[in-house]
């Protein structure tokens, strides 16, 4: 952490554990800490929200979403310079905004993605899908409803904003809602974190402390650990526990190497049947009633829509001994599948100019996911 954002968190009453090492890129641990230990404490009044922003008045008249509105908070407090309470936090802030996928027009070099299936859904969906926001919504709230609140602010100033702060807010309480916390963004992220937020997150809505009479209250924000850390361990926050890497990219702008919650999704309804089918330690079924194939190249019972448990466990166990499978009808339910994978990968142009790293990642793992499949069944034939 740099000499100014530790003399604002000072300042602020921010509270840090003796005990961690702040560096630029990440915390480390410099001695053993217990798990469930608060290693931060942030007083709310020192969050970034739009109850604390200079803009609360103005900004509290809109009918907006709350990360617009943030947004927009933090956008005006970057206008405002060396007048901002958050300057210090403000200057810690990457130059460059992460690319959150969201803001990204659909190409034709996306088809068959994933990702142009969730981009096609937001741009076609006037409000923003759970709290996301295309580039055209925006650039329209912006005009409108943002623009005329303060001179000097741009849309390319806003987008910035809203890219950092949709990939950085926490829900704090029914008071502030969400807001960014500056001793958050030093943390680095992976799947399975070592810290947590906590908040007592009902509060009165009048004043925001635990109740209306608790006037000398001091609510915080706290960063607790979750397991034992050791010295010199690196401390993770997690964005969450099941998000794939179209949800990551669209919400973060980054991606992960084999993340266990991607899908390649099929056209068409699930099916309305239950399986009793165990589909554990086995590389071809998962019992799922959507259509899909997983991270692990497994197809989904609704998209192989054989709702027979018999046939299914035949074929496992022909796979499992690296057999053939015999039965006509047995057979022509794998062809039939094969070339439902097939139709699939026909969706993905053959010959693409691809330079954004995030979406050839994304590509190649769909695309290695159904040709992973369709070699696993094909070699039942």
């Amino acid at each position: 952490m740099n000499s100014s954002l530790l003399n604002w968190c000072k300042e602020h009453s921010v509270e840090l554990d003796s005990r961690l090492l702040l560096l630029a890129d990440r915390v480390l641990s410099n001695d053993y800490i217990l798990k469930s230990t608060p290693i931060a404490k942030v007083p709310k009044d020192a969050l970034l929200t739009i109850r604390n922003s200079s803009m609360h008045q103005q900004l509290s008249q809109l009918n907006q979403s709350r990360v617009v509105l943030l947004s927009f908070a933090l956008a005006f407090e970057i206008h405002r310079g060396e007048r901002s309470t958050w300057l210090s936090y403000i200057e810690s802030l990457p130059k460059e905004a992460p690319e959150i996928a969201s803001l990204w027009l659909p190409t034709p070099e996306m088809d068959g993605m994933e990702l142009a299936k969730e981009l096609d859904s937001l741009c076609n969906t006037k409000e923003g899908i759970r709290g996301r926001h295309s580039r055209a919504q925006l650039e329209d709230i912006f005009h409108t409803s943002l623009a005329p609140l303060a001179d000097g602010i741009s849309f390319n100033d806003y987008l910035y904003a809203y890219a950092i702060t949709s990939s950085r807010l926490f829900t704090v309480d029914n008071y502030h809602d969400v807001g960014l916390v500056p001793v958050a963004d030093l943390f680095n992220h992976t799947e399975e974190s070592t810290v947590e937020f906590e908040s007592d997150t009902l509060v009165c809505g009048c004043c925001g402390n635990l109740s209306h009479s608790q006037t000398n209250d001091k609510q915080t924000v706290d960063i607790v650990t979750t397991e034992t850390i050791e010295p010199h361990q690196e401390l993770f926050n997690s964005y969450g526990d099941t998000l794939s890497n179209v949800q990551l990219a669209m919400d973060y702008g980054f991606t992960l190497d084999a993340n266990e919650f991607d899908r390649v999704r099929f056209d068409g309804d699930a099916i309305a049947f239950q399986w009793e089918f165990n589909d554990n330690d086995q590389e071809l079924f998962v019992n799922d009633c959507n259509l899909y194939i997983d991270s692990e190249a497994r197809v989904s019972l609704g998209l192989f829509g054989v709702t027979d448990i018999a046939i299914i466990d035949h074929i496992v166990m022909a796979y499992e001994q690296s057999s053939k499978v015999a039965e006509k009808p047995l057979r022509e339910y794998i062809q039939c599948l094969i070339d439902k994978i097939d139709a699939r990968l026909k969706e993905y142009p053959m010959h693409v100019n691809i330079t954004n790293a995030m979406l050839v990642q994304m590509r190649q793992d769909e695309i290695g996911l159904l040709e992973t499949s369709k070699r696993r069944f094909k070699d039942l034939l």
